[in-house]
């Protein structure tokens, strides 16, 4: 062999070993461009709360619910359990405890308040009206513990009236001597059936009432004033006033039979008292 062919196929061997290794270093830099441009291919695995667990929303609908339920009015019926001659008793039931109150007021249910004892699920109260026949509208408020409140339907009442009727069916006046009269007074209202100056020995008067009047709570009685004229001549005339005292029935008729006596003159009735409820 000779010394050129020698040398050239050192310069080939060279070249070949050069040429492996740089054709493995552009194999590992082929594919794939720049890291940070392409970055990893796979996405992160998350925690996703799952749309049928929603604690905050299940909650939201369970108050929604509650609150619905305790916003429900209270049941509140009342009634007018008694009239009586002073006033009337208000009575009331609830579907639960309440703090009840009783609104009241003349031509409706306003202006006045009473409080019933409680918090109780029915209760009664007084209301007292002993100084008026009119009648009053009423209802009854109230509120639960948790502030839910109820209102009955209105009531109208008025207290228990009794009127008396006091009618004179027969009156006669003794007069043994001189002149004499009577006059006759009750509840306001005075007649004067007979005299004065009316002779003897008797006189009588036709039957006659008076008006009808209102009881206050609790009367029983009351007065008919009889007032006596009589004169004796040359005497001046004397004259001399009798309380009789008028029982009332608590209602219905009663019939009395008096004599009164008083500056020598006698006086006989028939009286009839009627007294009716309403």
């Amino acid at each position: 062999m000779s010394r050129r062919l020698l040398v050239v196929l050192i310069v080939l061997g060279v070249l070949a070993t050069g040429g492996g290794v740089a054709g493995g270093l552009l194999l590992a830099r082929d594919p794939g461009g720049d890291p940070a441009v392409a970055g990893p291919t796979t996405i992160p695995e998350t925690t996703v709360t799952p749309t049928s667990e929603p604690a905050s929303s299940t909650s939201s609908t369970s108050t929604s619910s509650s609150t619905t339920s305790t916003t429900t009015g209270v049941s509140v019926q009342a009634r007018v359990a008694e009239r009586l001659e002073d006033g009337v008793v208000v009575s009331y039931q609830a579907s639960e405890p309440i703090s009840a109150v009783l609104v009241w007021g003349f031509g409706g249910p306003s202006g006045h308040q009473l409080q019933f004892p409680g918090p109780a699920a029915q209760g009664s109260i007084k209301l007292v009206l002993a100084r008026t026949t009119r009648s009053v509208s009423m209802r009854v408020t109230g509120q639960s513990a948790d502030g839910r409140t109820g209102t009955s339907d209105t009531l109208s009442a008025r207290r228990l009236v009794r009127q008396v009727v006091l009618e004179v069916q027969a009156l006669t006046l003794d007069i043994p001597n001189g002149t004499g009269g009577i006059a006759t007074g009750f509840r306001g209202t005075t007649f004067t059936p007979l005299g004065p100056g009316l002779s003897g020995p008797r006189a009588s008067a036709g039957p006659y009432a008076f008006p009808s009047s209102v009881l206050g709570a609790g009367v029983r009685s009351g007065p008919l004033a009889l007032r006596f004229f009589h004169e004796v001549q040359p005497n001046p005339t004397r004259t001399r006033v009798v309380n009789l005292t008028i029982p009332f029935p608590r209602s219905g008729q009663s019939t009395l039979n008096r004599n009164v006596s008083a500056v020598g003159l006698t006086a006989h009735l028939r009286l009839r008292v009627t007294v009716t409820v309403s």
